[in-house]
């Protein structure tokens, strides 16, 4: 949207349209007219009070959905009996499914449930190489996202460990494709209704975005709806950014070869 108010056209069947105004990065940017991204921004808007810095404590700390929001992690993840209930029993039985370790990541303050399959771990003198597939289903929304990662760790002087990421596998690719679908059909069939969140929206900041559970500058999509355990702005990556984009086509739309992306006023 201009100056004026009036809408600008994106070209043709664009998925996502890039903009460098620094206006844009106070939103969501995709096209509006076939996608319906905005239900992750309007669950965003209701927990975490947009523009208040988080060190301004008292005014971040009273916002009605960041207290809402922290019932809602005392519930799912501190109450040890509703946290085997509805995560840690879930993911036991797709370990024993696959027969691959799961390691739990979940953190007491994240709006998330969280885990990583270790699909292959290879020792080489002082070097571990490990694939490992994380999986997140967010208590901010029914949202819940994958990503693969390909990790070194290497030891110095026999006790220091440094550790760096090859690349993000941001889809079902190569070695890591038949766990990743198996783990989206699992997340789908146990927590009904909850959609992927493709790499290209979880990417995406927010200006003004503050988390509750952290005092870094975190502010991307994937941080308020579940953690910083994974770096995406790592640039080495495989995938398809837009993998199963589908299942947020509005209801009804119909591919016309053009379409409209509504921007967010200038001023």
């Amino acid at each position: 949207m201009s100056a004026d108010g009036t809408l600008i056209p994106c070209q043709h069947k664009a998925l996502f349209v890039s903009c460098d105004t620094k206006t844009l990065n106070s939103m969501l940017h995709f096209n509006s007219d076939k996608f319906d991204f905005w239900k992750i921004y309007e669950a965003i808007k209701r927990f975490y009070p947009i523009g208040v810095k988080r060190d301004e404590s008292k005014m971040y700390f009273s916002y009605p959905g960041i207290k809402e929001l922290e019932d809602i992690v005392v519930d799912n993840i501190h109450d040890d009996n509703h946290f085997i209930e509805r995560w840690d029993n879930f993911t036991k039985d797709i370990e024993k499914e696959i027969g691959k370790e799961i390691i739990g990541t979940t953190y007491g303050q994240a709006p998330s449930f969280s885990s990583y399959v270790l699909l292959d771990t290879a020792l080489v003198d002082d070097l571990t190489r490990t694939k490992e597939l994380h999986f997140f289903v967010s208590l901010v929304g029914p949202f819940y996202t994958i990503v693969g990662q390909d990790n070194n760790a290497v030891k110095i002087d026999g006790n220091r460990s440094y550790r760096s990421t090859s690349y993000l596998v941001v889809s079902p690719e190569k070695e890591f494709a038949d766990t990743f679908k198996l783990l989206c059909d699992k997340i789908e069939n146990r927590f009904k209704g909850f959609r992927f969140v493709p790499f290209e929206i979880c990417k995406q900041t927010i200006e003004g975005l503050y988390v509750r559970y952290s005092d870094e500058n975190l502010n991307s999509v994937f941080h308020a709806l579940f953690n910083n355990h994974v770096d995406l702005t790592i640039w080495r990556k495989t995938g398809n950014d837009y993998f199963k984009s589908e299942d947020w086509i509005n209801e009804g739309y119909v591919e016309t070869g053009g379409g409209w992306t509504i921007y967010p006023p200038t001023s």
